[in-house]
């Protein structure tokens, strides 16, 4: 979901005040060594950060003031970890920015106007798109890793597809709740009004999600940096 009305003061500095210190924890605590010695995860990495900015780009407008689209972020968290993916979210949504004014300036000119919108609607995308998505994943990895009953369907259903389901009205709820508490009437009553629109994306995103997530652990386990097979997969000692 991003918007493209821009968010009043108060606003502005809520998203602010939630996302910088989440990027600069992001940076801090980003398994750098890691990604730096492995060329697999490195083009990872990338492919993560292009892949989500052209979902992104093909959303759908609803009255020029806000754009549905798959998340993604819940797979992206599960295989780039919480740290990475707060790095890449906000890359992908600064190429996605740079993608929608080329086009736009292709289109119909130079819109200055239009650049500045997309600028003051960063950090608040940041934190609906990014960090409140990619923070519940995370939670719910912990959830599925505390259970004693391990198996690989409660990771790629339990995170993957419901995670990916309740990621959905997570970000609603939060972004009802920032517009709420700043006061931003505009954006309050759009989300409060498309509601039903989140709840008929929770369960393509869950699918999608779930789908992706499947294939890199079953293909791909050591790229997963969230799955550890020696917790979901016990061999028989009979």
């Amino acid at each position: 979901m991003n918007f493209l009305l821009p968010p009043n003061t108060t606003l502005l500095w809520l998203s602010l005040a939630l996302s910088l210190p989440a990027l600069a924890t992001a940076i801090y605590y980003a398994p750098w060594r890691l990604l730096l010695a492995s060329q697999a995860r490195q083009h990872l990495f990338l492919a993560s950060t292009l892949g989500l900015s052209l979902v992104w780009l093909f959303g759908v407008s609803v009255k020029n003031a806000i754009v549905f689209h798959p998340i993604l972020i819940t797979v992206t968290t599960m295989v780039l970890g919480w740290s990475l993916t707060q790095i890449a979210g906000l890359a992908a949504l600064i190429l996605l920015m740079v993608f929608q004014t080329a086009v736009r300036s292709a289109l119909v000119g130079w819109d200055l106007a239009y650049s500045q919108v997309h600028t003051t609607t960063l950090a608040l995308d940041f934190c609906l798109n990014v960090l409140v998505p990619a923070s519940w994943t995370w939670c719910v990895i912990a959830i599925v890793n505390l259970w004693q009953f391990k198996n690989p369907f409660t990771y790629f259903l339990g995170v993957g597809f419901f995670g990916a389901m309740l990621g959905c009205l997570w970000v609603d709820l939060a972004a009802l709740a920032m517009c709420y508490w700043a006061g931003s009437t505009a954006h309050w009553v759009i989300i409060k009004d498309h509601f039903w629109v989140f709840l008929l994306m929770t369960f393509p995103e869950g699918f999608i999600n779930g789908t992706i997530a499947t294939a890199f652990t079953v293909f791909l386990p050591d790229l997963v940096k969230t799955y550890k097979e020696s917790w979901f997969v016990q061999e028989d000692k009979h």
